[in-house]
């Protein structure tokens, strides 16, 4: 299946928009996960080095107003020792917070056994003191800076781990941005030759039959109605160029038409023209000059033929008039019967010269129409005049009338030559005069165009029925008042 141009521009496009909304969505998530890191980096890691690092500088100084408490007795040494005491028991919960790994969990519980520990040591020895006894100082020294020992050993794991974690973020980080850039570049590069792969296929299918159309339209001026051929196209482009090839053909039918035109009119024209220039010679000359008998009938032969060339001129205008949809008609209710018995009565002594039976069969209480007497008339002649033409002696033609769904229906049924299949597609074209296998007939061949533009003007249609052999039937409908 052929896919339409807004078809494959709409896949293409789409194309490239899914791959840029999925580009969309991957940057977004990467970005989420990249912010999210900053934030741990920002908000735990670095809180947690820093709170550690405060830590150690909070043990230290305890440890230093202890030194110089135990040697001064100086009480407000004292106080700035257990003051140091509460804040770094207030940092050591916030620190608690972010201890999120077992071996976290348990060097914080390591630091806050040991400090505790110490406290106990500080305690015992304020106690000695106070009472005045004596201790041994230099052991509760030692142990007292081995607990410190440990507790900056352990804070400065923490830091460490803290720091590793910090770092292995920051290496996760840097990992995300590398790839958001690398899938962002792919995508961009990939969205953009996907882009330049649809304008190319796109424009490559549409310009190559546009330009064959273009040459076969630069032929056709010169005259030449050549079909385009078969070509891979868009359907769009495909039916352009099956309307193109109907154009072409229509193009030929016209030119042929107008071949035909010159000739019929060369013919129609010719022929009375002639026989009116010999006449009028002959009577000039005064060859009968001595006999008004045969002047007379020279006479009658120009009049006939006159009336047979402004016949011939007038049914060419009248069709250039219904093609242009400038002729006139004069509508009024009228009998459809009265018009068709008029016709018959014209035409009834050609009938009975050529001993053919021609009756009318009326259909009873028919409804009036509105008309135009004069064309329908002219219809009925032609009509008529052609089931003569082709009807043999004593044979039959019959004028039936009917009353169907709101139109009146007028048949002209003959028992004359038929006519072919193939020849009924075109029978009501210009200037066709289709071959009976008899003696070629007079006639322009325009009578039954006038009529399908008559009958079409009144809002009715016109068709015919036959069979080689066994007549022709004629039909057309009007629609009543």
């Amino acid at each position: 299946m052929r896919l339409t141009i807004f078809k494959r521009l709409t896949f293409g496009y789409v194309a490239i928009i899914l791959l840029i909304i999925f580009l969309g969505g991957y940057v977004t998530l990467k970005l989420n996960q990249l912010n999210h890191l900053t934030h741990i980096i920002a908000s735990v890691d670095s809180t947690v080095i820093k709170l550690t690092e405060d830590l150690l500088d909070a043990i230290f100084s305890q440890v230093g107003f202890e030194k110089k408490y135990l040697i001064s007795k100086d009480r407000d040494f004292y106080q700035k020792f257990w003051e140091i005491k509460k804040y770094f028991i207030k940092n050591m919960k916030r620190l608690g917070y972010f201890m999120d790994t077992p071996e976290k969990r348990k060097l914080f519980n390591d630091i806050m056994k040991l400090y505790n520990h110490y406290l106990s040591l500080f305690r015992k020895e304020v106690e000695f003191l106070e009472r005045g006894h004596d201790y041994p100082q230099r052991r509760y020294q030692e142990e007292k800076e081995k607990m410190i020992d440990e507790i900056s050993q352990r804070l400065k794991e923490v830091i460490k781990i803290a720091r590793a974690d910090r770092d292995k973020k920051m290496q996760i980080s840097s990992e995300i941005s590398s790839h958001i850039l690398k899938f962002t570049t792919i995508t961009a590069g990939l969205a953009v030759i996907m882009g330049i792969l649809t304008s190319l296929f796109n424009t490559r299918s549409i310009n190559r039959p546009i330009i064959l159309l273009q040459k076969k339209t630069k032929e056709i001026a010169k005259g030449k109605f050549e079909n385009v051929p078969d070509i891979s196209s868009p359907p769009e482009i495909e039916e352009l160029a099956n309307d193109f090839n109907i154009m072409c053909e229509r193009l030929k039918e016209m030119d042929q038409m107008k071949i035909d035109f010159i000739s019929h009119v060369s013919h129609e024209l010719r022929t009375p023209l002639t026989a009116i220039k010999e006449a009028s010679s002959m009577l000039l000359e005064g060859i009968f000059v001595n006999e008004p008998k045969k002047e007379h009938e020279l006479l009658v032969i120009i009049k006939e033929e006159c009336e047979r060339l402004i016949n011939s001129v007038n049914k060419i205008l009248d069709l250039s008039c219904m093609e242009a949809k400038m002729m006139d008609y004069h509508f009024k209710e009228c009998n459809l019967t009265s018009v068709i018995q008029k016709s018959i009565l014209k035409l009834a002594l050609i009938a009975q010269r050529k001993k053919i039976n021609l009756k009318l069969k009326p259909s009873p209480n028919l409804p009036l129409v509105k008309i135009d007497e004069e064309r329908i008339g002219q219809v009925m002649e032609n009509l008529l005049g052609n089931a003569l033409k082709f009807t043999f002696e004593g044979g039959r033609i019959i004028v039936s009338t009917s009353f169907k769904n709101g139109f009146i229906e007028v048949s002209v049924s003959d028992t004359g030559c038929g006519i072919q299949k193939e020849d009924l597609e075109r029978i009501f074209g210009k200037f066709e005069r289709i071959d009976s296998g008899r003696e070629t007939l007079k006639g322009t061949g325009l009578g039954l165009s006038i009529a399908k533009y008559i009958i079409a003007a009144h809002g009715g249609k016109i068709w015919v029925e036959s069979k080689p052999g066994r007549g022709s039937t004629f039909s057309f409908t009007l629609p009543v008042s």
